[in-house]
């Protein structure tokens, strides 16, 4: 080969090896999108014919009709003499139905500009945009997704719920929204203005506020027809992304997304240029309409929340359609709040004197929460937060919020169930040491310690006033973590998952998501109305017109026996008294009967406590406290109190001091009633757990409770000289004797539902 040859081929040698990997690279990255493409197709293919040969042609449209109802709805509680009043009227800011023409035409043109541009020229899809969203979600020519949605495929979401992010829910979205566009009657510009009324009127806002209306009040204190340009273009940036563009949390993002507003109505000419800048210059003034008179209190909040959850399960609604009907349907809600008795926890919680002295590098105070209850399946008063409540249907901790609950799960997880089942009785001696897991490891060591040593034997009533963790432990052990698990499920009704059936959560309350306040008192209630458990409810019935569309109806339910609730609620009294809750027995003087359990979460590792709890009754309610910080913080030792301090507070502002003394026990079951053949009241031998007779020597004695078909015998450890016992118990000269006696239970914990008799064995000696 020639030399100047030779050097122009090896010259030309990169760019030759360089085109070619180009080339390679192009076809690998077009074979890519074109399998990608293809894919796509199909699946898309399949989803299409999939829904055409499922689709109903008027399943799931949203009549405008019903949506567009504006009747008030009325609260009406129970006055004194028995007799419903009006307590409250449903039209605060959450919805508020405004018509078309009392729409601004700048409000009208923001939702359009932002959300649909071509709304008045397509048929209820933009196909042009549904193309382009879907081939970016393919090839993401785009680095943010966009939505292909239209004003009507968007009023259609959010008036059925459905959300979820599948091809089949979009292909049958795009199907109801090009049948509702030919359903409905009138021109073509006639039904444009039905959908964007119907949009305009049930878009979800932030803070709960449903539509242009409300927004108007809520977030500028104005009606609607009075906001500027601004402020129109405000409340259509919003619904893009509610918690993001929060007027009062997050004013400047909302200010950022209003000018993208104001720049997309510019550009497609809905406005001037000189109204652009007047409008971009203008300072926004966000201002709350609501009177506090106004203002829903806690229960009315949870009212509403539990009254939609019975419409859509009921009726098939969804979240948005049930809500609608709540504060537009003209319902009378029949309800079970005691208006005083509300009033009065929350101004508990609204008392900072309450709560401990906040702490300068904090960034947000602990918070606390409580959830009262009587024993007839009615909620008495519900708080969940602290500070003065000034919105509706605000986060609600004793509802919403699922914490740790520490050692007040021990009596519905381990010494609840092993009463009821007779694997130990009130004295009955437990080893206060840890088990051994199946890892080998021993657990747990008891609060404040480390240690896993073996401390001997303590008795039931010790281990439980003292909250020791290893008796909890031992009595799951006996009773299994399943056991433990299915009676707080398929008994109690508490929301768990698959790992909380373990030894952690049923002994500690070391549950994967925590438990609320709501099913701890609702729990609590068998300790002391004699083992019946019942859903509570904050109404008795809901009615449209003549209709009743919702009615509670509390049945009770038997989940342990009389006899066992009856001796924890003794065991829980022991807590209040002489246990860890002892510093609320003070202001209980009087005859008054009060039961609890305190309960403290955090890690072992650091030894410091995120949450603390307190769940007890008294004779009149039932009630469970939380305290702690809102995210991931430990208290500190002045603060892990007040979970019992404000349980307390609440609880004796909502006593009723005037009852008789008969009233202040449960169910009247002390002094006459106490020996009755279901129950009985002995002193036993601490060291051995037995009761002591008239031949035992026994120095350290205590007072227990016992159900009578499950007794100790007498003790054998400390017994006079020159007398002995029997291996039953009985005392050797004296004579013992069981017989069989039908009791009426009722006599015992007041009338139940259904006359209930059973037959005892009963043990006597002299």
């Amino acid at each position: 080969m020639p030399v100047k040859k030779a050097k122009a081929f090896f010259k030309s040698l990169p760019v030759r090896i360089i085109g070619k990997t180009v080339g390679a690279l192009l076809k690998c990255i077009i074979t890519i999108l074109l399998i990608g493409v293809i894919t796509f197709t199909v699946v898309a293919s399949v989803m299409v014919v999939y829904v055409l040969a499922n689709f109903d042609g008027t399943e799931g449209l949203p009549d405008l009709e019903d949506l567009s109802i504006n009747e008030t709805s009325i609260v009406y509680t129970m006055a004194e003499d028995g007799t419903w009043q009006e307590h409250q009227r449903l039209e605060g800011n959450d919805s508020i139905w405004v018509d078309l023409e009392e729409i601004p035409l700048n409000m009208q043109h923001a939702v359009v500009a932002i959300e649909d541009k071509r709304f008045y020229e397509h048929d209820g899809v933009d196909w042009r945009r549904t193309i382009a969203a879907s081939a970016n979600l393919v090839l993401h020519f785009q680095s943010v997704e966009f939505g292909g949605s239209t004003i009507t495929q968007q009023l259609i979401k959010v008036s059925t719920g459905e959300d979820d992010q599948t091809i089949e829910r979009k292909i049958t979205e795009i199907m109801r929204a090009l049948r509702m566009e030919k359903s409905l009657d009138g021109s073509k510009a006639d039904v444009k203005d039905q959908i964007l009324e119907s949009y305009l009127n049930i878009l979800p806002l932030s803070r709960n506020v449903i539509g242009v209306g409300a927004a108007a009040n809520s977030f500028f204190g104005k009606e609607v027809e009075d906001l500027t340009l601004a402020e129109c273009a405000a409340i259509a940036g919003i619904t893009q992304n509610p918690s993001k563009y929060d007027p009062f949390s997050h004013p400047e993002n909302l200010r950022d997304r209003q000018r993208t507003v104001l720049r997309a109505m510019l550009n497609q000419k809905l406005i001037t240029e000189d109204e652009y800048i007047q409008a971009v210059n203008e300072e926004l003034h966000f201002k709350s309409y609501a009177s506090q008179s106004m203002l829903q209190d806690y229960y009315v909040d949870l009212q509403v929340e539990e009254i939609a959850e019975d419409l859509m399960e009921k009726y098939g609604y969804s979240y948005n359609q049930a809500i609608s009907k709540i504060y537009r349907g003209g319902l009378s809600i029949y309800s079970y709040e005691n208006v005083d008795l509300q009033k009065k926890a929350e101004a508990i919680y609204a008392d900072e004197s309450n709560f401990p002295t906040p702490i300068e590098s904090d960034d947000q105070d602990p918070q606390g929460a409580i959830f009262v209850i009587d024993y007839d399946g009615h909620v008495v008063a519900t708080v969940g937060g602290r500070g003065k409540k000034d919105s509706d249907r605000v986060y609600n901790r004793s509802t919403d919020a699922r914490r740790q609950c520490g050692s007040s799960i021990k009596p519905l997880g381990s010494y609840g169930p092993a009463i009821d089942k007779n694997l130990v009785h009130f004295s009955s001696l437990v080893p206060d040491a840890p088990i051994t897991l199946a890892n080998g490891k021993k657990w747990p060591p008891n609060y404040g310690s480390s240690s896993t040593s073996d401390r001997g034997t303590v008795t039931v009533a010790y281990a439980l006033k003292r909250s020791l963790n290893t008796v909890a432990a031992q009595l799951v052990e006996k009773l299994t973590p399943a056991e433990s698990y299915s009676f707080l499920v398929n008994k109690l009704d508490f929301t768990l998952e698959a790992p909380d059936k373990d030894y952690s959560a049923m002994a500690l309350g070391g549950f994967h998501k925590g438990v609320t306040c709501r099913e701890m008192a609702e729990g609590y209630q068998i300790f002391g109305n004699g083992g019946l458990y019942r859903e509570t409810s904050t109404y008795a019935y809901v009615k449209q017109g003549d209709e009743v569309l919702l009615e509670a109806k509390s049945v009770p339910v038997r989940v342990i026996g009389e006899d066992s609730a009856y001796v924890m609620n003794r065991l829980m009294q022991l807590v209040v008294r002489e246990g860890t809750g002892a510093n609320i027995s003070g202001d209980w003087r009087g005859g008054w009967e009060v039961f609890g359990k305190t309960g403290t979460s955090g890690t072992s590792r650091s030894g410091s406590d995120y949450n603390v709890y307190f769940a007890g009754g008294t004779p009149q309610y039932v009630a469970a406290s939380w305290f702690g910080y809102d995210y991931d913080k430990a208290l500190n030792s002045k603060q892990t109190g007040y979970a019992r301090s404000l349980w307390n507070k609440v609880m004796i502002a909502l006593r009723d001091d005037s009852v008789d003394a008969a009233e202040k026990g449960f169910g009247g079951v002390k002094a006459d009633l106490i020996n009755r053949e279901m129950i009985v009241e002995a002193t036993y031998c601490e060291e051995s757990g037995m009761l002591v007779g008239e031949n035992n020597t026994c120095t350290a004695k205590k007072t227990g409770v016992y159900k009578t078909s499950f007794m100790p015998g007498f003790c054998t450890e400390h017994v006079k000289e020159g007398t002995t016992t029997t291996p039953d118990g009985g005392v050797i000269g004296g004579e013992s004797t069981t017989t069989g006696t039908t009791l009426d239970l009722s006599e015992i914990y007041g009338t139940n539902p259904t006359t209930t008799t059973t037959t005892v064995a009963t043990t006597t000696a002299p």
